[in-house]
């Protein structure tokens, strides 16, 4: 009875943290984080069930996510001025609880897992679209900003929401799962609204991404990889024409190469200033930095109070070991995919699929059935009845 119970409320929670992150993040910016994590602390234990470490400790990212967190709260000891300095660390509780999102996510891995989360990842992006059509078309508002955020956190959320949707095509056969194509067309509607340049920057590198991916799927020819490659720059330049600010990237980046110190864009000046200011701040303290708690202060020789650049606000308030922990988030996940066991999504494993032909009949014969097991069970099924008989 108490397992039950315990496992409905593990199952509950778990779902209400994934909507608050994946759908409502986009309207309600940080306080959609804020309630993810509070969730996930509450299912917290999950992590102290027999074998979980086991778990754990096959997955390098987590471990190195647990070790960034260390990192960066060893530092906000060491450049304490209260007791109180170090309780900025909880801003990176996400570090600490992403061990306990993983522990959730393995026990139900496999397709249905990866449309569920794709659907919420649409969902969100539709929330996003409706917020930020109410923002422009209702309120007259120059500009989508959602609540509690402003528009650059909006197009960071929905953006990256929107095109992690598309995981969704390929967890399913059915001729629906087309409609998770929505999520990356509503998230670039979206970006449109909120007129952010530095996110439509990371546009076409993520389109790319997704042509290519989508092309490997149908396992097309390469007529069909240019023709893909060439839509994504034409809805890009449409994208641009149609808006002034995305038009003036153009302008903005040859002044910045030819000269940075004469900048006309207001917005990119500042960003650059910015850029010195940081640089200069990290070079007095670039061990350990000044603290999370110290940053405002070490900032304000130079008028601001941010650096609107996640690489130096991290540089300054942890140091070398900050930049360290920053690029090990990134790499982490990276890090993680490539160690976990090969299956239908992991493309290493999946090279055969790109050429039908050196494929044998029976493995063909079973691809739908594939699409429907857990993914573990896939790729067992590759294993076993098939790695001896490729050529």
């Amino acid at each position: 009875m108490i397992e039950s119970v315990f496992r409905w409320y593990v199952v509950v929670l778990s779902w209400l943290a994934f909507v608050a992150l994946f759908v409502l993040s986009p309207a309600i910016g940080s306080i959609g984080s804020i309630a993810a994590v509070m969730l996930t602390l509450l299912v917290s234990p999950v992590a102290f069930l027999p074998g979980s470490w086991k778990v754990l400790r096959a997955q390098p990212a987590m471990l190195l996510f647990l070790s960034i967190f260390a990192s960066i709260t060893i530092c906000f000891i060491a450049t304490q001025r209260t007791p109180g300095d170090v309780l900025f660390a909880t801003n990176f509780l996400g570090l600490l609880l992403a061990p306990v999102v993983y522990l959730l996510a393995s026990r139900r891995a496999g397709p249905q897992t990866i449309a569920l989360v794709s659907g919420l990842l649409v969902l969100g992006t539709l929330v996003g679209a409706l917020t930020g059509s109410y923002d422009v078309f209702v309120q007259h508002l120059g500009r989508a900003i959602g609540w509690g955020q402003g528009g650059n956190l909006m197009a960071r959320s929905v953006v990256l929401i929107g095109f992690l949707s598309f995981s969704g095509v390929f967890a399913v056969s059915s001729r629906w799962r087309w409609l998770y194509l929505l999520g990356p067309a509503l998230a670039l509607y979206t970006l449109y609204l909120t007129g952010t340049r530095g996110v439509f920057i990371a546009v076409p590198v993520l389109g790319l991404i997704l042509v290519w991916a989508l092309m490997r799927e149908l396992r097309a020819s390469r007529l069909w990889y240019a023709a893909g490659i060439a839509a994504v720059f034409v809805a890009i330049g449409a994208v641009a024409i149609v808006s002034p600010r995305f038009l003036a990237l153009g302008s903005v980046f040859e002044q910045v190469a030819l000269n940075a110190s004469n900048v006309a864009d207001g917005a990119t000046s500042q960003r650059l200033y910015m850029w010195d200011a940081g640089i200069h701040t990290f070079i007095k303290s670039p061990l350990i930095g000044f603290g999370w708690a110290n940053f405002t202060e070490a900032s304000l020789p130079y008028g601001i109070y941010f650096y609107h650049n996640d690489f130096l606000d991290m540089a300054v308030a942890a140091g070398s070991i900050g930049i360290i922990c920053w690029l090990g988030t990134i790499a982490a996940p990276i890090l993680g995919v490539l160690m976990m066991p090969a299956d239908r999504f992991f493309e290493p494993a999946n090279l055969l699929r790109a050429d039908p032909q050196r494929q044998p009949a029976d493995l063909r014969h079973h691809r739908h059935d594939a699409r429907l097991r857990p993914a573990d069970d896939a790729a067992r099924l590759l294993h076993r009845n098939h790695a001896r008989r490729l050529p």
